[in-house]
């Protein structure tokens, strides 16, 4: 076993992020858990959850409504997750082989209430260079190979639908800042924004100001996350009404 799979790793981790001692408290009340996500077998598809941190997920755990419309940028476990416990779904995805397993994962499982769009990215006109991935104009991503490809239409996929339709959008795929400024219109007053891997600044460094005037913060926290050694950020902010 990695060493970082062990207590003492989660220990250090505790240690490092906690910015109070309440706050050390409820990391360290996730250790079991956390451990035990390393266990063969397990992983987010697996046990129908949502790959993000313990705070966030149990979160949504307390706030999600039967009655709610939810969209999601990348699925997977968060997919069947919400496919249980809300009324409808829709998800878009830029990888074609991980979108057929999603396909075929929920067919198997029966719902009927989930709505799926493959939605590649796409190369770059010639001699056009991709914008910085922090611009929500730019439709760009920094991951490995996808430097100069745009995700317009897939952060656009949202756009189909009517203003304010969803009660929750989480953004864990591509281009966050894109996919984020194209939820926006679309998230209802009251709504939930979820934005995975917020650790990395620039996902939200456009939206301060935003932020500020039109959310209240739920949760924005370092925290362990299951099937990961590593500890991550999740943040949910909540529309004013």
């Amino acid at each position: 076993m990695s060493w970082k799979k062990t207590i003492l790793y989660f220990t250090w981790q505790s240690v490092r992020y906690a910015h109070s001692w309440s706050h050390f408290m409820q990391i360290w009340s996730y250790r079991e858990r956390w451990q035990q996500s390393f266990n063969p077998g397990r992983n987010s598809v697996a046990d129908a959850l949502p790959w993000i941190n313990f705070p966030a997920l149990e979160f949504l755990e307390r706030h999600l409504r039967p009655e709610n419309i939810v969209f999601e940028f990348g699925g997977g476990g968060s997919t069947l997750f919400f496919c249980k416990n809300v009324a409808e779904v829709a998800t878009v995805e830029d990888h074609p082989e991980w979108f057929d397993i999603l396909t075929k994962t929920v067919k198997a499982q029966g719902w009927q209430n989930w709505k799926g769009y493959m939605v590649p990215a796409e190369d770059l006109p010639e001699g056009q260079t991709a914008g910085a991935p922090q611009d929500p104009a730019a439709f760009s991503s920094n991951a490995k190979g996808m430097e100069q490809k745009s995700f317009e239409k897939y952060a656009r996929t949202i756009n189909q639908y009517p203003g304010e339709y969803f009660d929750l959008v989480l953004v864990d795929g591509r281009a966050r800042p894109a996919c984020i400024n194209q939820a926006l219109p679309h998230l209802k007053k009251g709504g939930y924004l979820v934005v995975d891997n917020t650790e990395r600044a620039y996902y939200l460094a456009a939206f301060h100001e935003l932020i500020r005037e039109q959310f209240e913060v739920e949760t924005d926290m370092f925290a362990p996350v299951a099937y990961t050694p590593d500890f991550t950020k999740t943040t949910i902010l909540r529309k004013k009404r």
